[in-house]
């Protein structure tokens, strides 16, 4: 079985999945697509009767028809220094990298199965959409509003503050200081902590009336098959608000079995968006009621299995991709791949790529 990922050179779950497909006889090749145009020179002929994609870097040049999946991982914009062109120039040479990227994008692997589909992963990572969509199938959401008006914001904090708001941006943000990268959470907010009302217009957020936890779960879909966790984030002070802040020292998960009903509304949940893997995010509140987060169409899931052995979602990942079906299920007593066999030869062939390819995590590539 032939197999492409795209993604960026230190993205740990897609070299772990690429070593453990391989053990098993598979062809893995990765697709750093950042390195369009500096490092990698592709090329599409198309006629009536073919359709041919050559793809060359500095190592290799491949000629490729056709995948059996398309894992749609970590896929970056073509990433075009800006001291490569002219000034006046470079949103031009930047925005038809980007149209290529995007049309050859659309057109490789189209009788792969797809993990998720470009289009409907766009659609999926709509916040609003999620909320909306939750609220169809059942599902309790916390009380909402997405704004850049500063007076609709101000009255939402007020008319809510004796219960809590929190706020979070539509996407994670992060940042290097004192040369450690620094990662933007979910935060408590009061109205007096609010900034000016230019910068509540020029940056649009998430403020949600505050959901008091008894805990939270983690449930990984892989199609059909889900494997939720429990992550106990109120036994910790840092994890209060938001989960993420717990050092991972201190972070423990048990696994956790759902109510049938709230499954079935999960699955309804992926089909209706068009995707066949994701990771939501639950709050039990103090009421032991399911309430919606968020939905993450490439949310991480090995930390898991690093912080209990016992979870094998590596060997769960590789065999869901091997299958190809969205009625997936996981033999348990099969297992063969776990994240401690690979994590050494994982952090060698990262290094390799972070030499080699382009790598936008480092403050010094955020400068170029």
């Amino acid at each position: 079985m032939k197999i492409i990922i795209a993604t960026e050179p230190d993205d740990v779950h897609a070299l772990l999945v690429k070593i453990a497909l391989e053990k098993i006889g598979h062809q893995v090749r990765l697709m750093f697509t950042a390195d369009q145009p500096t490092k990698l020179k592709n090329s599409v002929l198309i006629d009536n009767d073919t359709f041919l994609w050559r793809s060359t870097d500095k190592h290799d040049s491949i000629v490729e028809s056709d995948y059996d999946v398309m894992w749609w991982r970590r896929a970056r914009k073509p990433s075009v220094p800006k001291y490569l062109t002219h000034a006046d120039d470079y949103q031009f040479v930047q925005r038809e990298n980007m149209m290529f990227s995007d049309s050859l994008t659309n057109n490789i692997a189209p009788n792969a199965w797809w993990v998720n589909n470009k289009v409907a992963a766009q659609r999926a990572n709509s916040k609003l959409l999620q909320l909306k969509l939750a609220k169809q199938f059942g599902m309790i959401i916390p009380t909402t509003l997405c704004s850049n008006d500063p007076q609709d914001i101000r009255y939402f904090i007020l008319k809510h503050e004796a219960e809590g708001v929190i706020y979070k941006p539509f996407c994670s943000n992060s940042w290097f200081e004192n040369e450690q990268i620094k990662l933007s959470y979910t935060s408590k907010i009061s109205f007096l902590e609010l900034p000016n009302n230019q910068v509540l217009q020029l940056t649009p957020g998430i403020y949600q009336k505050e959901v008091k936890k008894s805990y939270e779960l983690r449930v990984n879909c892989f199609g059909d098959y889900i494997v939720a966790v429990k992550i106990n984030s109120q036994a910790n002070k840092a994890g209060k608000v938001d989960w993420r802040a717990i050092p991972a020292k201190e972070l423990m998960v048990e696994s956790y079995q759902l109510p049938t009903t709230l499954e079935d509304k999960i699955r309804k949940f992926m089909c209706k968006l068009g995707i066949v893997f994701g990771a939501f995010d639950f709050i039990v509140n103090e009421d032991n009621e399911y309430v919606f987060v968020e939905l993450n169409e490439q949310g991480q899931f090995l930390w898991i299995e690093e912080l209990n052995p016992d979870i094998h979602l590596l060997d769960i990942f590789v065999n869901f991709l091997v299958n190809k079906t969205r009625a997936f299920k996981w033999k348990p007593k099969s297992t063969l791949h776990t994240t401690a066999l690979y994590q050494e030869k994982g952090m060698e062939l990262m290094a390799y790529n972070m030499q080699h390819h382009v790598e936008l995590n480092s403050a010094e590539a955020r400068q170029i």
